[in-house]
Parts: C-alpha cells; structure tokens; sequence
C-alpha cells in the first residue's frame, strides 16, 4: 500500500496513546476492499478512519496514515485531484512530526514522486526527487541502491519534461554502480541501458540509442529466453528506432517477434498484443500500405474496447492515428465519426476522472467492421 511508510513510522514511534479499535477496524477493512478491487467501499471505510484519526489530534500520525489511505483510494477510483491534495497533506503531516531529514519523511516523498510519474506529471515529481536524492547522497552514498533507483526516477521526470541532457549523467552514474554491484550482464542492467537509449532517442540521436538497445535486449534474451514478455517489450523499442531511421525492414522484423511473442505467451486479446499491433500498424502507415495499417488499426480497437472498456484513453490515442490513415485514403466521412467518437471518449474519461459515476455506455460507430489480420492467429 501506498501508506505502508506511515504505518511503519507509526509503529516505531513512543508515546501515542491505543490506536483505538474503529480506527484499526475501520483501516483493515478499507485495505481489504482496496485488495478486492472495491475502491468506492474502501473510499468510505478509509473516511470513518480519518475521523477516527482525528479524535487523536492534529499532530497524530494516524491521521496522516488515515490521508494517505484515503488518497490510495481515490487513486484507484481515478479521482486524481483528490488523491494529490490528500498525499501532500499526509507526507506535509509527517514531516512535521519526525522532522525534514527523517528517513521516512524521505520514503514518503519518494513515494510520492513515483505517484506524480504514474499519472505522467513529471515537473511535479522533479523537485521531489531531486531533495530525496540530494538527502540520499549524503546519508547512504552515491552508489547505495536507493540512492540510484532515486537516480533513475529523477532521470525519468528529466526525459519526461523534455531535459535529457540533465538525465544523462545520472543514468550514467547508475549504469557504472549497478555493473559493479550487480555485473554487468544483470537484468537491473538492460533497465538502465534501456532509459538511456530512451534520452538518445528522444534527441534523435538513433545511432547511439540503437546500440544500447540491442545490448539492453540481449541482456533481456539471455535472461529470460528469446520467447519471455520482457524480450517483447526490448524488440518493440529496437524496432522503433529501427522505423525512425528509415530502416524498414529491420523494423518489420523486430515487430512481428514481438507481435508472435504477446501472442504465444498472453493470447491475442491482450493489451499488450494490441500495444505491439499499434506500433506495428505506424510502420505500414510510414510504409504508405494504407490498407494494412487501416485494419491493423481497427484491430488494435476492437481489442483495447475488450480489455480497457470504450472509454479509455488508449482508445481514443489509436483512434487518432487511425483517422489520419483514413484521412489519407480520402475517407472523410468516415474519419470525421472516428475523431468525433475520439473527443467523446476523452471527455468522458474526464468527467469519469471527476466523478466515477458519471460512465454511461454510448454505441460505438466502429462496431459494423469486422476485422481479419493477414499473418495472425487470433
């Protein structure tokens, strides 16, 4: 759980009178909804606690406990905003009474960095980071392993916000301290091979991307198989720099290993199989074989719908790329319907995002098509 920092500072704190038996009944019962995939009931049980938590005062940590289990909730009911305000109360609560250099203030605001890079906000995770990292560096060391999985967060929030120059070093750091620590052929290994590969290709720098993917994949391949979901993902990344650069062939090659592993091992249904079949389809479309990357494309929508629910960001993102492939082919009308059902799915996701409540099923216009996938078993 994402509080599991306060209830472990809680527990090594003196002087806190009984946690109280609604307070302690009312959390388990929340974590237990939470694990049965009920955040709505969770919401509400984690609220009694809070007002539990209150009765104890204001300085308590229960009650931060009781916020950030709170914020766990609304998180898993979307409610993004929420979650936010109710972390940063809960991390400003703990701070306050263990004090800003507490080694559990540092986890908590660590936590809470990976919690902004979840939900894609890098620019707030970044000053997060680089406090934890800084306080790191001279607690444990520049080549602890806390210390570099902070240098690799931070390295990410840096990518993420456009700054690869800044993340650069840092993975560097990380590369050389996990090599010495964990060998250079270890699986902690190719992660880091494969973000700095990330920053080389968003400068588009594919020729120094291109060799760390490789030697990240092999890593991967000797590890694991040449048949395993974590090779899937490295052929993926290969593949895309492979089409970037123009090199088609070698693209087409890495993507149908990928395709063939997501379908052997998860079956082609999955969103993982359709995330591969979207890549897949921009190769064809950047090829000109419109037709291919046009059913290629209402795949990968029946699909992501099956898995996700139509209302899903996902969906919406590939309905974007699959009305400029129609656009292309002169099928206006058709691609007007397909950005109008795009807009509608992210304005849903919104309200959905505001208030869970608010999901009401609406006809899909992609549901006359029927799709058949040259070279595919599902």
């Amino acid at each position: 759980m994402a509080s599991d920092w306060l209830s472990n500072s809680f527990r090594k704190m003196t002087g806190f009178s009984d946690s109280g038996p609604a307070f302690i009944r009312k959390t388990n019962a929340g974590h237990a909804a939470l694990k049965r995939g009920l955040p709505n009931d969770a919401v509400a049980l984690f609220k009694e606690a809070l007002q539990s938590a209150e009765k104890f005062g204001e300085q308590d940590l229960r009650k931060a406990e009781a916020l950030a289990n709170l914020a766990t909730a609304y998180h898993m009911q979307g409610a993004s905003s929420d979650a936010e305000s109710l972390y940063r109360q809960a991390c400003a609560m703990c701070e306050k009474a263990l004090g800003p250099e507490h080694p559990e203030v540092m986890a908590a605001l660590h936590r809470f960095a990976e919690w902004y890079l979840g939900w894609s906000r890098p620019a707030k995770a970044e000053p997060l980071l680089r406090r934890v990292l800084a306080w790191q560096e001279k607690a444990v060391g520049p080549d602890h392993a806390d210390t570099v999985a902070t240098a690799l967060s931070l390295g990410d929030a840096y990518r993420d916000t456009g700054k690869p120059d800044k993340a650069l070093p840092l993975l560097q750091r990380a590369l050389v301290a996990r090599q010495q620590t964990q060998g250079a052929e270890h699986v902690s290994v190719a992660l880091v091979l494969d973000k700095m590969a990330q920053c080389y290709h968003a400068q588009g720098q594919y020729a120094k991307a291109e060799p760390l993917y490789l030697q990240a994949l092999a890593i991967r391949e000797q590890a694991f198989g040449v048949s395993d979901p974590y090779v899937g993902h490295g052929l993926e990344k290969v593949a895309d720099c492979y089409r970037e650069q123009g090199k088609y062939d070698e693209a087409e090659q890495f993507y149908r290993r990928a395709i063939n592993i997501w379908q052997e091992t998860l079956g082609p249904e999955h969103p993982e199989f359709a995330h591969s079949l979207d890549h897949f389809a921009g190769l064809k479309y950047t090829q000109g074989k419109y037709d291919e990357a046009e059913n290629l494309y209402r795949r990968v929508l029946a699909i992501l719908e099956n898995s996700h629910g139509k209302y899903h960001l996902s969906r919406a993102k590939t309905m974007d790329m699959y009305a400029m492939v129609l656009r292309t082919q002169k099928k206006d009308e058709l691609a007007q319907r397909v950005e109008e059902r795009a807009k509608e799915i992210r304005d849903m996701c919104a309200k959905i995002a505001a208030d869970p409540s608010a999901y009401v099923e609406k006809p899909d216009p992609l549901k006359e098509f029927t799709f058949d996938l040259p070279g595919s078993k599902g």
